[in-house]
């Protein structure tokens, strides 16, 4: 749960604890608890936040770390789709995800463990199943040649997400399969970049 980002959207967007909580007819401590990892945030809250930070339910599901659970993935589109996803560690698995973030330079805010989920940058040396650490500080000073994940915004409301090597102004595949190798103009409102990767790693 990244509750920063959301205080962060919160204060950006001028929305309350007192205003999300009444779009569902809740007190506001229900919005404390969730982002406090005390309370799960379902999708009924997920589509709440959405609407009050004016963000796609997808960010809110992310920025809450349930995108891996199957039915998070079932319900919306962009995450069955997607490339790669914020990876949820078990209690066992987080000790050991930690120390190795902070030896690749990623013990610090912003900077996320993803698992990639397809082999579209497989010629790139990233295969279904590696760990990535992804800084979303550094999504609007990608340049030429950086992995990035990027998100396309879908006229249904949801974003699918992608990994790819940007090459301005499109992201391009690196893969043997012609099925991936459609490129996507980067404009800022259908194409977003949204992190650059900055390390790998294969368990």
């Amino acid at each position: 749960m990244d509750d920063k980002w959301f205080k962060q959207q919160q204060k950006k967007v001028g929305k309350t604890a007192d205003e999300i909580a009444g779009l569902l007819g809740r007190d506001r401590s229900v919005i404390s608890k969730i982002l406090a990892g005390k309370q799960r945030m379902s999708l009924e809250w997920a589509k709440a936040f959405a609407e009050a930070l004016d963000v796609p339910i997808s960010t809110v599901l992310e920025k809450a770390g349930v995108t891996d659970e199957p039915i998070t993935q079932q319900l919306i589109p962009g995450f069955a789709e997607s490339d790669a996803a914020p990876f949820s560690s078990t209690p066992a698995q987080a000790d050991q995800m930690q120390i190795m973030a902070k030896a690749l330079g990623g013990a610090r805010p912003g900077v996320d463990v993803w698992r990639v989920k397809s082999q579209v940058m497989a010629l790139g040396g990233l295969l279904d199943g590696d760990f990535i650490l992804v800084d979303t500080h550094q999504s609007e000073r990608a340049r030429a040649g950086d992995v990035v994940i990027a998100q396309l915004y879908q006229r249904n409301g949801t974003a699918i997400t992608v990994l790819r090597r940007f090459e301005p102004p499109v992201l391009v595949a690196a893969s043997a399969d012609p099925a991936e190798r459609r490129v996507y103009v980067v404009d800022g409102e259908n194409v977003v970049i949204r992190g650059k990767v900055i390390a790998s790693w294969r368990m």
